[in-house]
C-alpha cells in the first residue's frame, strides 16, 4: 500500500508518519512528578540535613571565633558574633540527638560568664552597654552548667544594676532551673536563693513577679517562706505567680489567690488595654486550678466551677473563654 505524501514547511515531500511512528502522547502529570519533583524533594532533604549538622558541626568547632567576634570593638562584629552563638545555642538546646552539646561545655559557660562579668562591671548608662548585658544575661539562660553561670547571674540581679539586665537575670535563671527540674536534679543553691529573696522585696513590682515565678522552679522546703510573704504582697500578678509556684508543688497554699483571680475575671465584662496581664492571670490561674482539681475538696470545687463555667461564657477574650472551657472539663472529670 502506497502512502500519501505530506508535506513539511519547505513544501519537501515526506511520508505520512502514522505508519512508521506510534502516536505520540503528551507526559502526565504523575509521571512528570515521578521524573522530576520526588528526586527533587529527596534530594533537598538530604541537602536540608547535611546542611543542619554541618551547621551544629561548624557551631561546636567554630564558637571561640563567636565569643571572639563577641569581644570586639567593632560594633557589626560584636553583633554577628553575638547573634550568631546565641543561634547555636538555641539550636542546640532543642536538637534531639546525642552527642557533645554546646549548652553544657564548660568552656563557653566561663567565656560567656567571664564576658557578662566584664560588662557588668561598666558604669556607663549607654543603651548599646545596657542591651550587650541584657543580651549576655539571657544567653546564658541557654546553658545547663549552673556552676560556672549562676555567680554571674546572681551579680546581675543586684539592684545596682539597669533593670532590663536585672529581669533577663532572674528570668534567666528561671528557665535554667526549669531544665534542671526536668533532668530530676533541681538546684538547691543557697547564694541564688538569697539573690532571689531579695528580687522578691524590690520596689518594682515587675521584678517582684519575676521573682515569685523563679522561685517556684527551686524545691519548696526552700522557698515556702518567701512566697507565703508574696501571696500577700500588694501587686496582684505577684501573688498571681506566687500561686502558680505553689501550684507546681501541689500545695493547697495557692487556692485563696487562685480563687480571688477567677472571680475578678469572672465579673470582667470589657477587656482591658493593650497589654494588660489579666487575661494571663486568669489563664494561669485555671490551669493552676486544673492541676490542683483532685485535692480540692467538694464545697471550693463547686465555687470555683461556678466562676469558671461565668468565665467560659462572658470572657471579653475568646482565648481565655476557651482556656475556662477546657478546665471546667478537667474539673468535671476529676474524681
Amino acid at each position: 500500500m502506497t502512502s500519501e505524501p505530506i508535506e513539511n514547511a519547505d513544501n519537501a515531500e515526506l511520508p505520512a508518519a502514522a505508519e512508521f511512528l506510534p502516536p505520540v502522547e503528551p507526559p502526565s502529570a504523575k509521571f512528570i512528578v515521578q521524573l522530576f519533583v520526588v528526586p527533587g524533594l529527596i534530594v533537598a532533604a538530604i541537602v536540608g540535613v547535611w546542611l543542619l549538622f554541618g551547621k551544629l558541626a561548624s557551631a561546636e568547632q567554630d564558637w571561640q571565633a563567636l565569643v571572639a567576634d563577641m569581644k570586639s570593638s567593632n560594633e557589626h562584629r560584636r553583633g554577628r558574633g553575638a547573634m550568631g552563638l546565641a543561634q547555636a545555642l538555641a539550636v542546640d538546646q532543642n536538637r534531639k540527638s546525642e552527642g557533645p552539646r554546646l549548652t553544657t561545655n564548660p568552656q563557653v559557660a566561663q567565656e560567656l560568664s567571664a564576658l557578662l562579668s566584664d560588662t557588668l562591671k561598666s558604669s556607663s548608662n549607654e543603651p548599646v552597654v545596657i542591651d550587650q548585658q541584657a543580651f549576655l544575661t539571657r544567653t546564658l539562660g541557654l546553658l545547663d552548667v549552673p556552676e560556672s553561670v549562676l555567680p554571674v547571674l546572681r551579680e546581675a540581679m543586684k539592684d545596682t544594676h539597669d533593670r532590663e539586665v536585672r529581669k533577663n537575670a532572674v528570668a534567666a535563671v528561671a528557665t535554667i532551673a526549669h531544665r534542671a527540674n526536668e533532668r530530676g536534679v533541681p538546684l538547691t543553691d543557697a547564694s541564688t536563693l538569697e539573690e532571689l529573696a531579695n528580687v522578691s522585696r524590690d520596689q518594682d513590682p515587675l521584678l517582684r513577679s519575676l521573682a515569685a515565678l523563679t522561685l517556684g522552679f527551686f524545691p519548696l522546703d526552700l522557698t515556702d517562706q518567701a512566697l507565703t510573704v508574696l501571696l500577700a504582697d500588694a501587686d496582684a500578678n505577684t501573688r498571681a505567680n506566687a500561686a502558680v509556684a505553689f501550684t507546681r508543688h501541689k500545695s493547697l497554699k495557692a487556692v485563696p489567690v487562685l480563687r480571688d483571680v477567677l472571680k475578678s475575671a469572672a465579673a470582667l465584662k470589657q477587656a482591658g488595654p493593650s497589654g494588660d496581664v489579666a487575661p494571663v492571670a486568669a489563664t494561669n490561674a485555671m490551669k493552676a486550678i486544673g492541676e490542683l482539681a483532685p485535692l480540692l475538696d467538694e464545697s471550693t470545687r463547686s465555687e470555683i466551677t461556678n466562676d469558671i463555667a461565668t468565665i467560659s461564657k462572658d470572657y471579653p477574650e475568646p482565648r481565655v473563654r476557651l482556656d475556662a472551657a477546657q478546665t471546667l472539663m478537667k474539673l468535671r472529670a476529676s474524681p
